[in-house]
């Protein structure tokens, strides 16, 4: 039978607007099957997430949360008087408390027996504070087996002997560690984010998502755990393990839910110890067509008009994250036939396509862009996508490969699709060159899409999007096409002010006047627009 102060505080939830009355239906139903603690329920039925149900919790109780327990060899003795067993089963940890009274951390603050029973073993008055289940169990389980080298202290030798290295590849198949490891990525994966941050702090292992282009805190770990989390990683991505003082960079493929997914792995050291950054290269769900990416009618038939040319060069340019590359894997979807043979070039190849050929660069083994898009152009290619310009070597060979009848498709990290002449000259290619390649510049950026539930209503609890009012992204953009009149100043190396202002005269719509129609359509909001398009004038 549900307690009342449990009743009382599913209908806050709701009251707050954190559940609706359906989930509140599905929450009593399933707590009268299993007779599982509240938060054991909220988390397994997927309504909110573990730190979110923490801090609820605490709140309505009147303690405080957290979502960081310190580890102290103080507090290693109180939890081995009380045994980890009982710690692990109650979800409580007792934690010293240097200026007070003890403090006992718990998942389930309704739960006034266990919390009795501790007051009564430990025959002292007890602070409560509230945090997620998971980290509370994860972190006893760690410190069982860390408590004797004290692994939340930071002095990890950096260069580490043959013991060293056993115990850390014994923490990396530790249970808690496996678990927490797979938690974050699944999560990560779920809620389409596009890169996993974990980064150490002074008493914390920080987790965060980047999605939609911004990064948000998840539910972090105890220090305690960070060891193996960052060796985990490596062992996943085929790293050093033994390496704590230079970056290393890897690749990782895992099954989640059933789906195979890729990752590019990044490990960085810093005064904390080793930052690490999964990018995820789930593309499954992604669509490879431009209509879908946010390209309207009129541009789609653009671009087709233009990739249908036989040779040239076809660039998409902007900031990193802007959807360069999956603009490129639109055209590419669009473009393959029988009659033609495609090759891609990438560093790392983000989707696989049948019936193109794609070639993954490995600098540390001498496979660089240039290197590969020699050997490419041996293959007798039709379209190659080039993943990105960013040497003279590279520029010069796809330029020359441009000049002797084939499409290249590639990328270049400038502010606008003017600009693209600019930094091609900069890396060394001449303007004749440009002039006789270039067919056409494509600059883009990611927008946010108002969420279409709540339209971005500030202060709204919107379960779809999170409370955030946006939900997905699409494209930002302004296309260049080449003609008679840009060719003679791009020959003349007229500057990029100029270049665009002709463009405009043949129709050229920028990408802020068409960030600027997106608002007026109300697809995304005059904030979003100004923080990501660099406007000459406000809205």
């Amino acid at each position: 039978m549900t307690s009342s102060t449990v009743l009382q505080f599913l209908d806050r939830l709701v009251s707050v607007q954190k559940l609706n009355p359906e989930a509140l239906s599905r929450i009593l139903a399933a707590m009268g099957k299993t007779g599982q603690p509240v938060d054991i329920i909220l988390r397994e039925l997927g309504l909110l997430p573990d730190m979110v149900i923490a801090e609820q919790l605490a709140e309505a109780c009147g303690y405080r949360g957290t979502a960081v327990i310190e580890y102290s060899a103080k507090t290693a003795e109180l939890l081995a008087q009380l045994g980890s067993a009982f710690a692990i089963r109650k979800a409580v940890l007792p934690s010293f408390n240097s200026t007070g009274p003890l403090k006992l951390v718990v998942a389930n603050p309704f739960d006034s027996e266990t919390i009795e029973s501790v007051r009564y073993f430990f025959d002292c008055s007890l602070e409560i504070v509230v945090a997620p289940r998971t980290l509370i169990t994860d972190t006893i389980s760690a410190w069982e087996r860390l408590m004797e080298t004290e692994a939340a202290d930071q002095s990890i030798p950096e260069i580490l002997s043959g013991d060293d290295l056993e115990r850390l590849q014994d923490i990396a198949r530790d249970a808690p560690v496996v678990h927490l490891v797979n938690k974050i990525i699944q999560q990560a994966v779920d809620e389409n984010a596009s890169d996993i941050h974990i980064e150490p702090e002074a008493n914390r292992m920080r987790v965060r998502f980047r999605k939609d282009g911004l990064l948000s805190d998840r539910d972090g770990a105890s220090f305690a755990l960070y060891v193996g989390v960052i060796s985990r990683l490596k062992i996943l991505g085929r790293l050093n393990i033994a390496e704590r003082r230079l970056p290393q960079d890897g690749r990782i493929r895992l099954s989640v839910r059933g789906q195979e997914v890729d990752f590019r792995l990044s490990i960085v050291p810093s005064i904390h110890g080793e930052t690490a950054v999964l990018r995820i290269l789930d593309r499954q769900t992604v669509k490879l067509d431009l209509a879908a990416l946010g390209f309207d009618e009129a541009a789609t038939k653009t671009i087709e008009r233009l990739s249908e040319l036989p040779n040239g060069l076809f660039l998409v340019t902007g900031p990193t994250g802007s959807g360069k590359t999956t603009t490129l894997y639109a055209i590419l979807s669009q473009l393959k036939r029988p009659d033609l043979k495609i090759f891609t070039v990438e560093d790392p190849v983000e989707y696989r396509i049948p019936g193109v050929t794609q070639l993954q660069v490995d600098p540390a083994i001498g496979l660089t862009f240039a290197s590969a898009l020699r050997s490419v152009l041996r293959q007798d290619p039709d379209v190659i996508l080039l993943g990105e310009i960013r040497d003279q070597e590279t520029a010069q060979i796809a330029v020359q490969a441009a000049l002797t009848g084939h499409l290249i498709l590639s990328t270049l990290h400038t502010n606008s699709a003017a600009g693209a002449f600019g930094r091609l000259g900069d890396i060394g290619i001449e303007p004749f060159m440009l002039e006789a390649t270039v067919r056409c510049v494509i600059g883009q950026r990611l927008v946010r899409k108002c969420c279409s539930s709540c339209q971005a209503a500030p202060g709204y609890s919107c379960e779809t999007c999170g409370g955030t009012g946006y939900r997905g992204r699409q494209t930002t953009f302004e296309i260049l096409e080449m003609n008679a009149q840009l060719r003679e100043l791009v020959r003349n190396s007229r500057s990029e002010h100029a270049l665009q202002t002709e463009a405009q005269l043949h129709g050229m719509v920028l990408m802020r006047d068409h960030a600027r129609s997106l608002v007026s359509a109300g697809l995304t909001t005059e904030a979003e627009a100004l923080r990501v398009v660099e406007l000459e004038e406000r809205l």
